[in-house]
């Protein structure tokens, strides 16, 4: 167990040297998604990650870790030389197919609040830059710079209303810095929201929505998700919440107070949680903590955290 742990470690400092190679510009951002690209390298070292707490095998446990090692050292320093997407330009990329400008543009667009709209499902997509989502009074808003044609896709019927929004499709992203969305959601609305991050700083401040399900893909990112309190006129029991973290160092927020129950599958992560939670599974599949006198028959936040080499940090505010 105790080589496990150091391969754990020499891990999150492979990753936490790529990250500082990107901040002072001596590795550009966009080898990222070399790595992204070896994402089922991930699959194979989960499965022996696993058959080694299976047999008890310290050793095939280090190899896993030694390969998602080897997999980002791969996608860093050999793709790029092999023609992958490796640039001079520290965070400037090749546009490629899609690109409308070589510069990001402004784009401002909303659908008005319709009365008639109980339930909503969004899918929001962030990409490359910076992604925000809080409550509106719109149906739904979405503002930014983007250096494609953005997405914004509203359909309404007597079912609900199905959105979809994002910053534009394209082969590659230019400045990633430069790129942004900024979404707001009818709080009038019962949501079933999706977000996927990309390579991206999420700041999704959902305290003031309310949601029937939600389903975080942060990619390589830094957030932060912010719950509010569960909504029981529009959910039987548990509110599902699914958080995908990637490669990123994240915050989730939940109002003090509510009831969670907290599954982790943590992978190669560091996971920060409030010392009331207790574990109540006992060995076996993922660890399950639930919040200090939780109940199932109230409203409940049901939480599914799969971290893969994260640094996640869960408290209440």
């Amino acid at each position: 167990m105790e080589l496990k742990r150091i391969a754990e470690g020499l891990t999150v400092i492979a990753v936490g040297l790529v990250f500082l190679g990107n901040t002072f510009g001596v590795i550009p951002w966009s080898v990222w998604w070399n790595v992204i690209s070896l994402w089922p390298l991930l699959l194979i070292a989960a499965g022996i990650d696993v058959i080694g707490r299976g047999t008890d095998n310290s050793w095939l446990r280090v190899l896993s870790s030694l390969l998602v090692i080897a997999g980002l050292a791969y996608g860093v320093f050999v793709m790029p030389a092999n023609g992958g997407n490796w640039s001079p330009w520290g965070p400037f990329v090749f546009m490629g197919t899609g690109a409308v400008s070589a510069n990001s543009e402004p784009f401002d667009n909303s659908e008005a609040h319709d009365p008639t709209v109980r339930t909503g499902d969004a899918l929001v997509s962030g990409g490359v830059g910076s992604l925000t989502v809080t409550a509106g009074s719109n149906l739904v808003s979405a503002s930014g710079t983007s250096p494609f044609d953005p997405v914004f896709e509203v359909n309404t019927s007597s079912k609900g209303a199905d959105v979809v929004v994002g910053l534009g499709n394209g082969q590659w992203v230019a400045l990633r810095d430069n790129a942004s969305l900024d979404v707001e959601l009818d709080r009038a609305v019962a949501w079933d929201l999706r977000i996927d991050g990309g390579v991206s700083e999420i700041e999704a401040d959902l305290s003031d929505l309310t949601l029937t399900a939600l389903e975080i893909r942060a990619g390589v990112s830094k957030g932060t998700v912010i719950l509010g309190a569960v909504d029981t006129r529009v959910t039987d029991g548990g509110v599902p919440v699914i958080l995908d973290t990637g490669v990123s160092t994240f915050t989730v927020r939940i109002k003090e107070g509510e009831h969670v129950r907290l599954r982790m599958d943590k992978g190669l992560s560091t996971i920060a949680k409030p010392s009331d939670m207790r574990q109540v599974n006992s060995g076996g599949g993922d660890d399950v903590y639930e919040s200090d006198g939780f109940s199932e028959s109230a409203g409940y936040w049901d939480i599914t955290l799969d971290a893969g080499i994260s640094n996640v940090r869960i408290e209440y505010y």
